[in-house]
C-alpha cells in the first residue's frame, strides 16, 4: 500500500468564512474581491491584521503586521472585525466533512490539517477525486 498524505490548508481562512457568512446574509460585496481583512481596529488604528483578501496582498497587506502600517500600505482597505465563533462553527464544519470522507485527519490549527489518504485506493479510483 502507497502512503498518501494531503495537506489542506483553508486560504485565508478567516476573511473566506467571512465574505461568504457576509454574502449569505444579503451582503452584496464580496470582502474576497476588494482590499480588505480582518483584525483590528481601523478607529483606533491599533491590533493585528489575522487575514487579508488577495487584492489586499497585492498592497503588500501581509497577516500579522499591525493595523496602521497595512493602512498605510493600503488606505482603502476594508477592515472587518474578528468573529470567532462563527470561525469556530466553520472549522467544525469542514472538519466534520473531512471526516466523512478520509479514515484519518489530524488537525493542525482551526483551518489546516493532515489528511492520510493512503488505502483510499480501493474506495475511490484516485484519493484526488474525494
Amino acid at each position: 500500500m502507497k502512503t498518501t498524505v494531503f495537506h489542506v490548508d483553508v486560504n485565508s481562512a478567516f476573511l473566506s468564512w467571512e465574505a461568504v457568512d457576509r454574502l449569505q446574509k444579503g451582503e452584496t460585496t464580496d470582502l474576497r474581491t476588494i482590499p480588505s481583512a480582518v483584525g483590528g481596529d481601523r478607529e483606533k488604528r491599533r491590533g493585528v491584521i489575522l487575514a487579508k483578501s488577495i487584492p489586499a496582498k497585492k498592497y503588500g497587506v501581509i497577516t500579522g503586521e499591525p493595523v496602521v502600517t497595512a493602512l498605510k500600505k493600503c488606505p482603502d482597505l476594508t477592515l472587518v472585525p474578528p468573529n470567532h465563533e462563527l470561525y469556530s462553527r466553520c472549522s467544525d464544519q469542514l472538519f466534520a466533512l473531512l471526516e466523512k470522507r478520509c479514515p484519518v485527519v489530524e488537525k493542525f490549527s482551526i483551518d489546516e490539517c493532515f489528511l492520510d489518504m493512503s488505502g483510499t485506493e480501493y474506495i475511490y479510483p484516485e484519493p484526488l477525486w474525494i
